[in-house]
């Protein structure tokens, strides 16, 4: 173990206390992990993080709760403002005319747009917040080493039915599975939006799956954890239930009628877990 001042935001492994940048916390370099001061000098008294249950977490209050679309809001305006001031940089005398004469660029505007859906998908989930339903709002992802990454989750949910890892989308067009193979050959199914391979939505959204997935398997935390996509402008089929992969593709009203199916998990381990997942994947904002 060796004593360090964080360079960034993180939070104890064993008693999940917010260490704020700058905090000293002990750091153990083999298991990759960052204890408060508190648990590492009373070890006796701290529970070891392996067997951390998540009831053990529960005091732990969402004090840091988010609205959802902040992190692509603000890469909208900030390529937004670059472009402005570059076109005013050239054109002196004619830039502001020029910027009312010609339109964003679609990889400026495709930010705010999955902006307004991130957030159209975080009022339903809000709406929904109560006894039965937690929501966690753009929250950074974790990598395999530990470390925070610049990639987000739109949004996180804890139900009686597990936890909910929810990727909104905003792609506009029709969208279908289209399968392929099987008997003699592998079956192979590809997500479509609007005649274009959009396979890669799902890798994406089981990366963040994985990564919740090992979070909570870090305190031995017995909770089903399942990603779901949820469209927002998209034409969805009108017949039948679509999944790719085990990954539900819905809209808001098929989102919560998942979040809002049965299941043995209890409120106190619902709140337990939402706090745990609340420290372990901080506000993107």
């Amino acid at each position: 173990m060796k004593v360090l001042a964080l360079r960034r935001p993180d939070a104890c492994s064993r008693c999940a206390k917010p260490l704020a940048a700058g905090t000293k916390a002990s750091w153990d370099a083999v298991e990759r992990r960052t204890y408060c001061l508190s648990c590492q000098t009373d070890p006796q008294t701290s529970t070891d993080p392996r067997l951390l249950t998540p009831t053990a977490a529960v005091e732990v209050p969402l004090e840091r709760q988010v609205s959802g679309g902040v992190s692509a809001q603000r890469e909208h305006d900030k390529r937004s403002a670059r472009r402005e001031q570059q076109i005013r940089q050239q054109h002196p005398r004619l830039g502001r005319l020029l910027l009312a004469l010609s339109k964003e660029p679609t990889s400026t505007r495709v930010w705010a747009q999955g902006a307004a859906g991130e957030r159209a998908v975080a009022a339903k989930l809000d709406a929904l917040v109560g006894d039965h339903v937690a929501a966690l709002h753009d929250r950074r992802l974790r990598r395999l080493d530990g470390t925070l990454s610049k990639a987000n989750i739109d949004h996180i949910a804890v139900t009686p039915s597990g936890v909910w890892v929810i990727d909104a989308k905003t792609h506009q067009g029709s969208l279908e599975v289209r399968r392929s193979g099987g008997l003699l050959s592998p079956r192979v199914e590809a997500l479509y939006i609007n005649g274009r391979d959009q396979t890669r939505l799902v890798h994406g959204l089981l990366k963040q799956v994985d990564a919740v997935r090992r979070e909570l398997s870090t305190v031995e935390a017995s909770i089903p954890v399942q990603g779901v996509l949820c469209f927002v402008g998209t034409e969805l089929p009108w017949f039948g239930s679509s999944s790719i992969a085990d990954v539900p593709l819905v809209g808001r009203r098929g989102l919560a009628k998942l979040l809002l199916r049965p299941g043995d998990v209890d409120t106190r381990d619902r709140e337990a877990v939402a706090a745990f997942l609340d420290q372990r994947f901080p506000p993107a904002a």
